[in-house]
């Protein structure tokens, strides 16, 4: 998913402060921490009028998959697109498309193997990129945060295969002239709020088996002024 490579972050991400306020996980793994809550300001809000737009130039999310006993598999997912609005240097509304049928894995190097593991994440079992090609993060409140390895969070909804869920997004946001980047630490999601129930703990699956519903992602964007 691009020349963006957040290395670190893939392959921590579960010892990344771990943060989601309005996702309501089921099942985290047993080495995970209890995310601190974040430090966001109240600010007086910003008009819309004279907002300017940034189109997204490039972007890439970065996911983690791990069984409860055994293989841990990262990997990442191209951002395909998307426009953020901006006024008096405070980030208002956007919207991120994600290209589902990009989703790649990083740590498997046989070339067979890994093909045969993406195959599988985009067939029906899981993110059933054919009826689904297209996943999006909308939003419409980004609140200043003081919390030190990020400055805002952005509260919205994403949207995967026909489902839409809450879901907030810390990121460190540098907006400079008609240059904007966004870089989030780690944030979990639950798989199963949007139907991706493969070897699931809510389907009784047998500890052996079970791949954890909890999904570490981070996300990395650049856009620009139009």
């Amino acid at each position: 998913m691009i020349s963006l490579r957040f290395v670190a972050g893939l392959t921590a991400l579960l010892s990344l402060a771990l943060f989601s306020c309005k996702n309501d996980p089921k099942t985290a793994a047993a080495d995970t921490e209890t995310p601190p809550k974040p430090d966001t300001i109240r600010i007086t809000p910003v008009s819309t009028e004279g907002a300017r737009t940034y189109t997204i130039t490039e972007g890439v999310v970065y996911w983690q998959g791990k069984k409860a006993v055994g293989d841990t598999h990262n990997g990442a997912i191209q951002v395909s697109g998307g426009e953020l609005l901006v006024n008096q240097g405070q980030l208002l509304s956007g919207r991120i498309s994600i290209d589902m049928n990009t989703i790649s894995v990083s740590d498997v190097q046989d070339p067979r193997e890994r093909g045969d593991l993406e195959s599988h994440l985009r067939d029906t079992e899981f993110f059933d990129v054919k009826n689904y090609p297209t996943a999006e993060f909308s939003f419409d409140e980004a609140l200043p945060s003081k919390t030190p390895n990020f400055n805002a969070v952005i509260t919205g909804q994403l949207t995967m295969k026909g489902k839409s869920n809450a879901v907030n997004i810390p990121v460190r946001l540098d907006i400079k002239g008609d240059e904007l980047t966004a870089e989030s630490p780690a944030f979990l999601i639950n798989r199963t709020q949007w139907g991706v129930n493969f070897r699931s703990g809510v389907l009784g699956t047998a500890k052996d088996k079970l791949i954890e519903d909890v999904v570490p992602l981070s996300l990395k964007i650049k856009a620009k002024a139009e």
